[in-house]
């Protein structure tokens, strides 16, 4: 049976996921009809990640200091005042004063969308490690589900028609509408089902109260590969993510024209419709491969071969997006590299997830900031995803015009290679750091139970420290070392 801190995680998830994928597909057409420009539209989807970053940092040393509830109602609360608040564009009268209210609301819900991090953290304190793996990829799953269903959303909007006093309610700001109404939810779930977590007490943070705790962690970002790849790792996987979600809509609409369409009610409604599809095919191969890779983690493949495979297939995918993106491609050879992809980023995503947990429970410094290190880790993440769509949308892909005095009428310059570059280089750092090494810790034989014990509702949480003489030699090297081996990398079989 499901536990009720996976069902509040799980619902909260999948709002995210239908918030963002109803947003994606229409956000360049609400703009447009704002008066907005291309750069604009790539303004918006960046600034809605770099306020996630923002924020990030602070919530995961909240959850550190004071546990999950409280950050995680405050968070949900501002994600539902940002849908409110991007509904109301239409109101203004003034083009800048319109933008203005989607960029408030987009900045509002980047930072409700910030507690992304706080559910790694949640896991991470709350299972032993050999089920992270297999919860983060069951969670994972179920925010693809909600990119899947999506599509209906967008459907069920573009017939959206009413007035709410003097602001008119249509397929477009809409979206906002529901964007609240769907945070309501989720914070609903998280108030009655989130149990809070005992807070870790190390002594070994006595040790250390000289040296600044925000020095501490980045020392070990830096000194150790184990604990700094993967954070590069997530940011290629979020630049690689956010350059087809905004590449996806413009390109479509020049290359196939699933713009040129207009309805009674809202010009161009055709657009977040069709490229909505498209999202949630992508959304269905995301499922299928977090499924996959549950599955080859149960029957023993390691994290760092799962890691690497998946780099090395998106690299291929992005350079088949570029070839394959031209005005006048048929419709399945323009998908079929998003496909790809798609099937890629499940290898990237839970397997970086549970490396980087290891290695950050070995290091015995880190004990007591696993939720700074988690949003240090989703950080990282935002900073491809408030990146990419500037760059992509300023620098790689092309406006009509541009396609027009091109020669071959592609809908990116070469800059775009950046995309399939990023992968190489991440799988060769990847390769050059190799997997982690087996985590052995001495313990005595009462205290050998485990890192944690499995959590059940309103349970305290068992939790064990390395002996002080070791903690001092971990804190020089990240890693502890003795008899007892608590993860095997290379033949573990269920995480």
């Amino acid at each position: 049976m499901m536990k009720s801190f996976v069902l509040a995680l799980a619902i909260n998830g999948l709002v995210d996921s239908i918030s963002f994928m109803t947003v994606t597909p229409s956000l360049v057409f609400y703009v447009t009809s704002l008066g907005g420009s291309q750069d604009v539209y790539g303004f918006i989807l960046a600034i809605y990640s770099f306020a996630a970053f923002c924020a990030k940092p602070f919530l995961g040393r909240w959850s550190d200091a004071q546990n999950f509830s409280a950050p995680y109602l405050f968070s949900n609360s501002l994600s539902v005042l940002g849908g409110l608040v991007y509904a109301l564009g239409p109101a203004f009268s003034s083009s800048k004063s319109a933008i203005a209210a989607v960029v408030v609301g987009r900045v509002l819900g980047g930072l409700g969308n910030a507690n992304s991090t706080l559910g790694f953290a949640y896991v991470a304190r709350a299972l032993p490690a050999e089920e992270r793996t297999s919860t983060t990829a069951l969670l994972g799953g179920i925010q693809m589900i909600g990119m899947a269903i999506a599509p209906l959303f967008n459907s069920f909007l573009a017939s959206v028609d009413f007035n709410i006093g003097s602001l008119h309610i249509d397929p477009l700001n809409s979206v906002g509408l529901l964007l609240a109404i769907l945070n309501i939810i989720s914070l609903t779930a998280l108030y009655f089902y989130l149990p809070d977590l005992p807070i870790t007490n190390d002594s070994n943070h006595d040790e250390h109260k000289k040296d600044n705790e925000w020095f501490l962690m980045f020392r070990c970002i830096i000194r150790n590969p184990h604990i700094g790849v993967p954070f590069l790792t997530i940011l290629c996987f979020n630049f690689n993510w956010m350059f087809i979600e905004t590449g996806l809509a413009p390109s479509a609409r020049d290359a196939l024209g699933w713009a040129s369409i207009k309805m009674n009610f809202c010009e161009n409604s055709i657009g977040p419709v069709e490229t909505s599809y498209v999202f949630g095919a992508m959304s269905v191969l995301v499922f299928f491969g977090m499924t996959v890779v549950h599955r080859l983690s149960k029957l023993g493949f390691s994290d760092y071969n799962l890691l690497n495979s998946g780099l090395a297939v998106n690299a291929v995918g992005f350079l088949g997006l570029y070839f394959s993106w031209y005005r006048g491609v048929e419709i399945m050879q323009f998908v079929t590299p998003v496909l790809i992809n798609a099937g890629s980023f499940p290898f990237l995503g839970a397997p970086n997830r549970s490396l980087f947990s290891q290695a950050v429970d070995g290091c015995s410094i880190l004990r007591g900031y696993e939720g700074t290190m988690q949003a240090l880790l989703s950080m990282a993440a935002s900073i491809g995803g408030f990146s990419a769509p500037s760059i992509v949308a300023h620098y790689c892909l092309r406006t009509p015009e541009e396609v027009d005095a091109s020669s071959d009428g592609r809908e990116f310059n070469k800059f775009a290679l950046v995309a399939p570059a990023l992968g190489v280089l991440i799988l060769i750092s990847t390769y050059l750091a190799g997997p982690p090494p087996a985590i052995k810790v001495t313990m005595k034989d009462e205290e050998a139970a485990g890192e944690t014990t499995p959590l059940t509702n309103h349970q305290p949480m068992k939790q064990k420290s390395c002996p002080r003489e070791l903690a001092k030699r971990a804190s020089d090297r990240g890693t502890c070392e003795s008899a007892m081996t608590i993860i095997a990398m290379d033949d573990f079989d269920d995480e």
